[in-house]
């Protein structure tokens, strides 16, 4: 996966289930509904689209603020830094993607994104836009 590219965009949602039976019928597209840590994802068919993403419910998320796309980087510590240097904010700090297994125990395992452990930070730019990062150290 490339550098500054977007690799993954999340819809916010009031009502998951709602929002998964409009994308999958406005877009024609088969969404997932699954458990990701602790909270219920609509997951896109990364297979059949050339970017993954999601529809989530989310307590800071609210419909009308906006699709969260996520760049991805090589460095997301050096990221986070140049942000708060260029006058941004980081909204969430480095964080290692989990996830639950059927067991309900808490996870580390390949990510929908890439296949592979990463890690995410969310940050807000010096417009208000929320912006998501991704990368693999």
């Amino acid at each position: 996966m490339k550098s500054r590219q977007v690799c993954w965009f999340e819809i916010p949602a009031k009502n998951l289930d709602r929002a998964i039976a409009f994308y999958s019928s406005f877009l024609s597209v088969q969404i997932e509904k699954r458990l990701l840590l602790d909270k219920y994802y609509g997951v896109f068919d990364k297979n059949t689209h050339l970017i993954s993403g999601c529809l989530v419910e989310k307590e800071n998320y609210s419909p009308g603020n906006g699709t969260v796309i996520f760049f991805c980087v090589d460095d997301l510590s050096e990221a986070l830094r140049r942000t708060i240097d260029g006058n941004g904010s980081v909204v969430i700090p480095k964080t290692l993607i989990k996830q639950s297994n059927n067991s309900g125990d808490i996870i580390v395992s390949k990510n929908l994104i890439d296949e592979n452990i990463g890690y995410f930070a969310e940050i807000i730019d010096t417009e208000g836009n929320h912006i998501g990062l991704y990368s693999n150290s």
